[in-house]
């Protein structure tokens, strides 16, 4: 999706303006996003939400799919649009995205350089001169990009702290999902999901746990969301092409 990420950097992109697009042409590569906690039940209504394979620990997030095969988005239409009533957050911080500096904890905004918001003549621009001053400063445009993908980071790492007990009780177990629809048929792999059988034999004590967290919100609004594997079997037919891993 990002195509030419830079550092946000005021005298290289000083004289670049950005105008929103309706197209979501950008992200017709994206197989997949990092849903956050926050976001969880609403996406788990359109998408099939499931975990990757060989996640480090302290990186387990929740992957909302969005095709059956690698390099494709069933939800990004012929025109642009986006075939789904939610759009998420990963999806909608484009063209901007934060980078990890060598310090651990620390990021730094970039932008596609090459992404359409940029491309026209028209629009705000990035940086804008200080108040009698020749000085530039970042514009409104930046303010608000700040503080949207520091939120969406903050959601991440509490999303993945949050995570963690489904490690740790080893309830999650890889699966292959092989579905016919309208007779189409196709095969998905690659992921892991929460085991119902496992869970049921998690102790009282745990699962109250869980529920205070939220933990068991978000595991039942996943196992519900598989269901949607269906719908995105509709929107894209079954290929020979390689499965998209999470």
């Amino acid at each position: 999706m990002f195509v030419k990420p830079e550092p946000l950097d005021k005298s290289k992109h000083a004289d670049f303006k950005f105008s929103p697009v309706k197209s979501f042409k950008f992200a017709k590569g994206q197989p997949s996003a990092p849903i956050p906690a926050g976001e969880m039940i609403e996406a788990a209504r359109h998408f099939a939400i499931v975990f990757p394979e060989g996640t480090e620990k302290g990186k387990l997030l929740p992957q909302a799919l969005f095709s059956m095969r690698a390099g494709e988005n069933a939800f990004v239409q012929k025109d642009g649009g986006w075939a789904a009533p939610y759009i998420p957050a990963h999806i909608r911080r484009y063209p901007f995205i934060l980078g990890e500096l060598e310090e651990p904890g620390k990021f730094t905004i970039m932008m596609d350089v090459e992404a359409p918001q940029f491309k026209g003549k028209k629009g705000e621009p990035l940086f804008v001169k200080k108040e009698g001053s020749a000085e530039l400063e970042a514009s409104d445009v930046i303010v608000q990009a700040r503080e949207f993908l520091g939120r969406f980071q903050q959601e991440l790492a509490a999303t993945s702290n949050l995570m963690e007990p489904l490690a740790e009780k080893d309830i999650l177990v890889s699966r292959s999902v092989e579905v016919k629809v309208d007779d189409r048929e196709a095969k998905l792999s690659g992921f892991r999901v929460v085991d119902p059988e496992k869970l049921a034999k998690l102790d009282d004590a745990v699962l109250g746990e869980w529920t205070r967290s939220g933990l068991l919100s978000i595991v039942y609004a996943h196992l519900h969301s598989l269901g949607n594997v269906r719908e995105l079997v509709r929107l894209q037919p079954p290929s020979a092409s390689p499965e998209p891993k999470p």
